[in-house]
């Protein structure tokens, strides 16, 4: 910083970079490795608004090649091109047929693979049987499968991948969420979800498995799941081999079927009953984010415990980007999302704890304004030297804390300064490009009532290089 300049810049100092110089190298080491071998376009994950014809352009160098594009990728209608749908190019597929392919990646996720270290998930990795993929907080990924099927998981969820080929897909939940949106299967396919000593086989259906909370339950929004007691697990567990050695054989129990709009409490005993799911909670109507308010108010559902809300980019949520479960009926969406438009979709649980039937909807998130005076708020602007110059509402010569990550939960921080006397910050320049998120607080501030301020906070892309 030099004389001239005025208070409220602060340049961040260039030696705080040099971990994501050092990651800018390793990749630049990983990639040097690949180059050796046949080049060829990676598959691409559709992004909401895109076309086969701008896709081919960017991707073969050259839109007329779009009808290539959608024969090898057996897209129907163009028009209807889905945000999540993986895309592989006329020059060879990098994932043979019948494998999986992780489609979507929004915070921090990882691969694990026998004794191999943890492996960050990025979009277009191949998935094997035996891999197991693991999810941090905020975190949700998506995992395209064969035959056009997706299962997404959210934050705080492991999913183990036990077959893929083009005849069975068998996946495993050790522990959180996952929800699939199958395609119709043809004859002799398979798709079954393990959980516990439990196997859900589905033929063309949208549903949820969750163990959370001690709980293992399963919902059923469209098509039909059919529960079995896993025996095979069961056979497993020794103090389970004990006890039937020691009482006569009984017949399994008959298998639960759960059709749309039901659910279950899924024992281990293999004992369960199908329970109808509360309905879809609404916005209250004429309500929602306006100006620089982002608070959201439902209409409560009778009998409902707790709430869900969740944001995605697109309207199938392939591709989430935030969630947060609470008591309601108001929620707040937190700052570090950007303005822009998003789907939204609202669940209600019961007494049960079985998670109700989705409500979806499209809503506008203005930008925050946090504590801002007079309704601003902050703003983000990449320099032509690859730094960049945030700035936020404020008072000079009061104390922010200003935290800077790659992840939007800020679970790994790049940046802490818990004391910036000033109204912006430059950070910069950036080895390695991709989204960014930052907050800013104000430490003790509070509003009319007492309460705390939120702050502010936001994101920005960097290019890759």
């Amino acid at each position: 910083m030099t004389n001239s300049e005025p208070r409220t810049r602060r340049a961040f100092p260039l030696r705080l970079c040099r971990p994501l110089a050092m990651c800018a190298w390793l990749v630049a080491l990983a990639v040097s490795a690949q180059s050796q071998a046949p080049s060829q376009p990676p598959p691409h994950v559709v992004q909401p608004g895109e076309t086969l014809w701008g896709i081919s352009g960017q991707t073969l160098q050259s839109p007329l090649r779009w009808p290539e594009v959608q024969q090898r990728n057996n897209v129907g209608e163009p028009r209807l091109l889905q945000p999540g749908k993986v895309l592989y190019f006329v020059d060879g597929r990098i994932v043979p047929e019948g494998s999986a392919v992780i489609a979507a990646v929004e915070g921090p996720a990882w691969r694990r693979r026998g004794t191999a270290p943890e492996q960050v998930l990025t979009a277009g990795m191949p998935i094997e049987p035996g891999d197991t993929l693991v999810t941090g907080g905020e975190a949700f990924v998506t995992l395209g499968l064969p035959g056009g099927s997706r299962v997404v998981l959210p934050s705080r969820s492991t999913l183990e991948v036990l077959a893929v080929d083009t005849t069975t897909i068998r996946l495993r939940l050790v522990q959180g969420r996952v929800e699939s949106q199958v395609e119709k299967q043809q004859p002799g396919q398979q798709f079954e979800i393990r959980a516990r000593s439990m196997g859900l086989g589905v033929r063309g259906t949208h549903f949820r498995v969750r163990d959370e909370e001690g709980l293992l339950t399963g919902e059923v929004i469209e098509g039909e799941v059919v529960v079995r007691r896993d025996t095979a697990v069961a056979s497993q567990d020794p103090q389970a081999a004990q006890g039937a050695q020691q009482r006569p054989a009984e017949p399994p129990p008959a298998p639960l079927v759960l059709r749309a709009g039901n659910g279950a409490v899924l024992l281990d005993s293999g004992t369960a009953q199908a329970h109808t799911l509360l309905p879809a909670p609404q916005l209250v109507p004429a309500t929602g984010p306006r100006g620089g308010d982002r608070t959201l108010q439902l209409m409560p559902v009778a009998g409902a415990q707790t709430y869900r809300l969740q944001l995605a980019r697109d309207e199938r949520f392939l591709l989430p980007v935030h969630e947060q479960r609470g008591p309601g009926p108001t929620f707040t969406v937190p700052p570090n999302l950007d303005a822009g438009f998003y789907q939204l979709r609202l669940t209600a649980f019961d007494a049960g704890q079985l998670e109700g039937l989705p409500g979806d909807s499209t809503i506008y998130l203005p930008p925050s304004t946090g504590s801002a005076p007079g309704g601003q708020a902050g703003s983000a602007t990449l320099a032509a030297d690859g730094r960049v110059d945030i700035r936020w509402p404020g008072v000079a010569g009061h104390r922010y804390s200003f935290e800077l990550s790659r992840s939007a939960d800020f679970s790994l921080l790049l940046i802490n300064e818990p004391a910036v006397y000033a109204t912006g910050m430059t950070v910069g320049p950036f080895a390695l490009g991709g989204r960014y998120h930052w907050r800013v607080r104000e430490p003790g501030a509070t509003d009319a009532a007492g309460q705390p301020l939120q702050g502010f906070g936001g994101s920005f892309d960097i290019p890759a290089r």
